[in-house]
């Protein structure tokens, strides 16, 4: 089921696609983290119309969602109204462990 939901970056999600355009433009080239960035805006639009696509992670947090743009993972909560990207981290990371340390509060 197809939702109009309005998209919303929390700032640390923001920070996040910063910080992984900055990482991509060192070790290859801006032309690269700006494609791979772009990628990851197209993945959220695609969320955004299909918001229950992503796995729940209630173990992490209540409501949270997460999604990939290989190789990262979009962690996100839905709505009524909105679809709120809460971060934006490398697979790799050890969620468990930033849930603990209050990573994903929006």
């Amino acid at each position: 089921m197809s939702q109009n939901l309005t998209l919303r970056l929390t700032d640390t999600a923001e920070n996040d696609i910063a910080e992984i355009w900055a990482y991509i433009a060192t070790e290859a080239s801006e032309k690269v983290a700006t494609g791979f960035v772009d990628g990851v805006h197209k993945t959220l639009e695609v969320v955004r119309k299909s918001p229950r696509m992503g796995a729940m992670r209630e173990q992490l947090s209540e409501g949270l969602r997460v999604t990939f743009h290989h190789p990262y993972a979009i962690y996100y909560r839905i709505t009524k109204q909105e679809l709120i990207i809460i971060r934006v981290l490398h697979g790799a990371r050890d969620a468990a462990a930033i849930s603990e340390q209050g990573g994903f509060v929006q």
